[in-house]
């Protein structure tokens, strides 16, 4: 009996830290998916003022070579785009419809509602700053989530055990 209560003690302590470890991977995926957009909006930006393409074939390019959910973003907007859809309408709807999926915090898709706002009101001149001014405040969420990850990984991590541990305890 006493063998039986320390396995189940044992594993209640694994769960807690399992728990604590998958808070944990969630900061982690914030900044690879921060790192998606970051690229996507490079790619987007370089073809639209460089290579002059349309940004219907522009997104569509963008989100054909990767996965992820910046990836689906683009190959979604582009199917999308060239009926009698805006884009702005298009593109925050499509940045709606990831949310539930997506690790993003709402400060780190703000940059990326505005500039959907902006894309097709003007020329491809300024669609490049644009693109030059959300990705730069997406390299400063960036940061600020490569830090959190850190810290509060090793928090999660640390708590999700400590709390197993305690409840094991207390059943013990």
């Amino acid at each position: 009996m006493i063998a039986l209560r320390v396995a189940l003690s044992l594993l209640i302590a694994l769960a807690g830290y399992e728990i604590g470890a998958m808070l944990a991977d969630r900061q982690r995926r914030r900044v690879l998916e921060i790192e998606a957009w970051q690229v996507l909006l490079h790619v987007l930006a370089s073809d639209v003022s460089y290579t002059s393409l349309p940004l219907e074939r522009a997104l569509r390019a963008a989100g054909r070579p990767g996965k992820g959910l910046a990836h689906e973003f683009a190959q979604q907007l582009s199917g999308r785009l060239g009926g009698h859809v805006l884009l702005a309408d298009a593109w925050r709807e499509e940045l709606e419809r990831l949310r539930p999926r997506s690790c993003l915090t709402a400060d780190d898709v703000a940059p990326l509602l505005e500039l959907g706002e902006q894309l097709g009101r003007y020329g491809r001149d300024e669609h490049r700053g644009f693109f030059v001014r959300c990705q730069e405040r997406l390299a400063l969420q960036r940061q600020a989530a490569a830090e959190e990850s850190a810290r509060g990984g090793r928090m999660w991590r640390t708590l999700g055990a400590v709390a197993g541990v305690a409840l094991a305890l207390v059943l013990l």
